[in-house]
């Protein structure tokens, strides 16, 4: 079974976000994962902005995590909005998501070829 890894996006230049992998798999003391998206906060603006999204497959993965994610706030007793209000709102119902493991900035990743969806 896979899982979802994140990291903050932390480069000077760019404004606050979060980096998502998704169909991550554990190899050795590295991860694999086949899609990958980008959230990030624009000081000062309302919502989020997406970046990644290369395919129609990453994009039906990263609303499967969307929707868990809103699940996740409801059984907190959190608005479902909130999730994606700001990177420590996104950060902490990540947090809750049983099969997501927060990644630190030297951690070990290799993109590699997405899974058969027939499978998801």
């Amino acid at each position: 079974m896979g899982f979802i890894a994140y990291q903050e996006l932390v480069e000077d230049s760019s404004p606050p976000g979060v980096r998502i992998f998704m169909e991550c798999q554990q190899q050795d003391s590295s991860i694999s994962y086949s899609y990958a998206v980008n959230v990030v906060f624009s000081p000062g603006k309302l919502g989020c902005a997406l970046s990644g999204v290369d395919d129609i497959l990453a994009l039906k993965k990263f609303y499967k995590l969307v929707f868990s994610l809103e699940e996740r706030a409801r059984e907190r007793g959190h608005d479902w909005k909130v999730v994606f209000e700001s990177k420590d709102s996104l950060l902490e119902h990540l947090g809750y998501t049983r099969n997501a493991r927060l990644l630190g900035a030297d951690a070990h990743l290799q993109r590699r070829p997405a899974t058969d969806v027939a499978a998801s």
